[in-house]
């Protein structure tokens, strides 16, 4: 019996360790897929000049501040209008203007011009992906041993 209980435990260690492993590489293809998309957008992108309609805040949670948001309008080359749910970390009035590239192939995937590239941010994410995966392939040796 108390073999069963140990090989369960192995089984149990293993699966999490799979599904550490299966969720970082799914994350980390996520978050490079998006950041080349961001690149290509500020390379081969349209500059476009679109307006603040709304902003509203996500209210936050544990002691932090909410996530400020704001609705962005803007006219894309072929004359069609476009409206963006854009996060951000300062408030901007009604109105305002916002910069912008989109690729004419997706202007519903426009981005702002000041929110840069993400590199940063991108780079971070994924060395925090890579440690989960090394955990998930820690916790599957040592379920299989």
């Amino acid at each position: 019996m108390e073999f069963l209980r140990e090989d369960g435990h192995r089984l149990l260690l293993a699966s999490v360790g799979l599904l550490a492993i299966s969720v970082s590489v799914a994350l980390a293809v996520r978050t490079c897929s998006r950041w080349l998309l961001a690149c290509k957008t500020f390379k081969e992108g349209l500059p476009a000049e679109g307006r603040v309609l709304d902003a509203y805040v996500l209210p936050g949670d544990q002691g932090r501040a909410g996530l400020q948001h704001v609705i962005v309008g803007f006219r894309a080359a072929d004359g069609r209008e476009y409206r963006l749910d854009i996060d951000t970390d300062r408030r901007r009035p009604l109105g305002a203007r916002v910069r912008l590239r989109y690729l004419p192939s997706s202007p519903e995937r426009a981005v702002p011009v000041e929110a840069g590239r993400g590199t940063v941010r991108t780079v971070l994410t994924l060395l925090l992906l890579v440690g989960l995966g090394l955990v998930g392939v820690l916790l599957m040796v040592l379920g299989l041993l």
